[in-house]
């Protein structure tokens, strides 16, 4: 065992020591603490786990020109990033954020691109021309360009308009008033440390040019507190459609450990916030649609005093024969929602971001199955996963492109 392997393996075990402390501080010793100390450990955890691709990528180019000196360097930032995401939040985005989370992404396409190139050579690639000094010297130059070329696209992609997908549902029926009834769905917006007040104030435009019936942003609006993110959500307050705006947590507002707070300043803005209840719609002539939202199945895990996803206690009043419309952060919601509600006309999620960087898609699917778009999970009952509006972590979206989704209602003939 070299001697760099054998101090990783050290900090590994000091690593691993510290989460378990953690745990056990927060869980037996001082429990008021435990939402700030997970946060703590999911940065420990992330950052130990890029830490294992950070060493295949040294091993890999520690002997080519150039690399040897810039990888290092992004490297660094790379695993400063999310340090950097709690020290520099502000109400825009800050260079001394937007640049270590692009090192990030970078980063994730040099662990991704590396291992692909060698899987690739020892499965294609002759033995006399895979161990030519050509051939090596040609693969340790290739997959770098090629993954900063990635990341400058993926990045363009986060900058450009994001699409706006148009959708119609047929609903079983749909009372006649509520005919091409217009639900603008917006989700996982993440304000945070690489989204700021300008592109909220830029959805807020966007949304109103629609003139919905409703606006729905089904969770992660947020990645940070009330006190550092109030000003770059204010203008949530101009959101204009019809019947209002209904919100819903996210498993990112679980993580800032601020989730009440959020509820109140959200109510504050006039959003209505659905807290595992709902709201009703009348039409003119008193035909009526239910609104109703569940807490973020994260809630549960991180035993968030008084949250838990409950779709019973959601519609319980709704009524009879009304059409019911959920919103529900995480897709699989859908399948406690069918589990325990007699009937739901619509679901709506987000969390996914379409896979965000490809192939993570195919992770993400195995754990969401409504993983983007439209689906009939049962007869009668429709669900739209949106790939939502901007990204977690690395501000790149690889094979996965933002949209905000305008909703027509028909009735199902």
């Amino acid at each position: 065992m070299s001697s760099t392997t054998r101090k990783f393996v050290k900090v590994t075990v000091v690593v691993i020591f510290l989460l378990l402390l953690i745990q056990w501080y927060k869980t037996f010793y001082n429990p008021s603490y435990k939402f700030t100390l997970t946060r703590i450990q999911i940065l420990l955890s992330v950052n130990h786990l890029v830490t294992f691709g950070s060493y295949y990528v040294y091993r890999t180019y520690k002997d080519a020109y150039l690399w040897n000196r810039l990888l290092p360097i992004t490297t660094g930032l790379a695993h400063f990033s999310f340090v950097a995401g709690y020290i520099f939040l502000g109400d825009e985005v800050s260079l001394l954020c937007l640049v270590p989370y692009l090192c990030f992404g970078f980063h994730l396409f040099m662990m991704l691109g590396t291992a692909a190139s060698d899987i690739a050579t020892f499965l294609f690639v002759p033995f006399t021309i895979k161990i030519s000094i050509k051939y090596q010297s040609f693969k340790l130059n290739f997959v770098p360009v090629v993954c900063i070329c990635l990341t400058v696209w993926s990045y363009i992609n986060t900058i450009l308009p994001p699409q706006h997908s148009v959708v119609n549902i047929p609903i079983k029926n749909l009372p006649s008033d509520f005919e091409k009834f217009h639900i603008l769905h917006l989700s996982d917006i993440h304000v945070g440390p690489t989204t700021g007040k300008a592109f909220v104030d830029y959805i807020v435009e966007k949304s109103n040019n629609q003139k919905p019936d409703i606006v729905v942003i089904s969770g992660d609006l947020v990645d940070g507190s009330v006190e550092n993110l109030k000003y770059a959500t204010s203008n949530l307050k101009l959101l204009k459609s019809k019947h209002g705006t209904f919100y819903v947590t996210g498993n990112h507002e679980y993580y800032t450990s601020d989730v009440d707070n959020w509820l109140s300043y959200l109510r504050s803005l006039g959003i209505q916030t659905l807290h595992n209840e709902h709201r009703l719609i009348h039409s003119t002539s008193d035909q009526v649609m239910c609104i109703a939202g569940i807490d973020d199945l994260q809630a549960e895990k991180m035993s968030y005093p008084g949250h838990k996803a409950a779709p019973k206690d959601a519609v319980r009043g709704c009524p009879d024969n009304s059409p019911i419309l959920m919103i529900a952060h995480q897709p699989k919601a859908a399948q406690l929602i069918l589990k325990t509600v007699n009937h739901v006309d619509l679901i709506l999620s987000g969390h996914t971001h379409g896979g965000q960087i490809f192939p993570a898609h195919i992770l993400i699917w195995l754990f969401q199955p409504y993983f983007s778009g439209l689906y009939n999970p049962v007869p009668d009952t429709h669900m739209y996963t949106s790939r939502g509006l901007r990204f977690y972590g690395a501000p790149i979206r690889f094979l996965s492109y933002p949209e905000y989704t305008s909703i027509f209602l028909h009735n199902k003939v």
